[in-house]
């Protein structure tokens, strides 16, 4: 397998994002492409390397592409002759199959406090990709986020506008005194779960000063706010336990109605 084919693959899986690999394992008569040829394909259509090009290439990235969005590994069998799907007159045969590398969850948490710390710690033992984000840089090296991936020094509307968002990525907002701040910043990217820290009182008035200020009421609807499910005792720890199961249960298309 190429080299330069992998290292593209997982500078994607560092960005959060999922990619198929095309791989051709049996070429017979004058069917285009080698065995053992790859082709990279990325959620944004882009792709890397070649089995061949011309229709079968054009035809399988369509396939990888479907395959990334349903999240299914897939075989192909490409017989070529103008009676088939691709029509082709050379009358050879092309096989492989299309893998899928799915980067790790990355969990984005706004607040180092101890329930962002808590959570942070959980998250990096669940698979999680951590980040946390606070302007308290003396929160940086508590013992909580020793295994996190970053911590990150930015106020939220800095970070939002050049971090990669993806559906791939997972929100935690819990600061001090600028949730409505975050969540303004963050309820128009691409994630996979948005969840705020805090009393229905709070969310309500949260929620109505962004209504306020032009946010769609959809957008709003989607934030899981309280977040996480009623089963803690009020202690930082279950606090934490209780969001990271509800984030576990989206992640696996498993949610538990409150």
């Amino acid at each position: 397998m190429d080299l330069e084919i992998l290292r593209e693959v997982v500078k994607e899986l560092e960005k959060g994002k999922n990619v198929a690999l095309a791989i051709l394992t049996e070429t017979k008569g004058s069917a285009p492409g080698k065995d053992n040829s790859t082709m990279a394909v990325f959620e944004n259509g882009k792709t890397f390397g070649t089995i061949g090009g011309g229709p079968i290439e054009y035809d399988l990235t369509k396939k990888a592409l479907k395959a990334l969005k349903e999240d299914k590994e897939k075989s192909f069998d490409y017989t070529l002759n103008e009676k088939q799907e691709v029509k082709m007159l050379c009358g050879g045969q092309n096989k492989g199959y299309i893998k899928i590398f799915r980067a790790n969850p990355r969990l984005l948490i706004f607040g180092a406090g101890h329930v962002g710390q808590k959570l942070a710690r959980i998250a990096t033992k669940t698979g999680f990709n951590v980040v946390v984000i606070d302007q308290r840089e003396d929160f940086k090296n508590k013992k909580d986020l020793e295994d996190i991936d970053q911590f990150v020094l930015k106020k939220p509307k800095e970070f939002s506008e050049n971090f990669d968002f993806n559906k791939n990525t997972y929100i935690l907002i819990a600061t001090p005194d600028y949730d409505e701040e975050v969540l303004e910043n963050v309820i128009d990217k691409d994630y996979k779960f948005l969840g705020m820290i805090g009393s229905k009182r709070k969310v309500k008035r949260v929620f109505d000063n962004l209504r306020e200020k032009g946010v769609d009421k959809k957008l709003l609807d989607k934030v899981h706010a309280p977040v996480g499910y009623p089963i803690d005792d009020g202690s930082v720890e279950e606090i934490a336990i209780s969001i990271i199961s509800q984030i576990i249960s989206i992640k696996n298309n498993k949610e538990i109605n409150k």
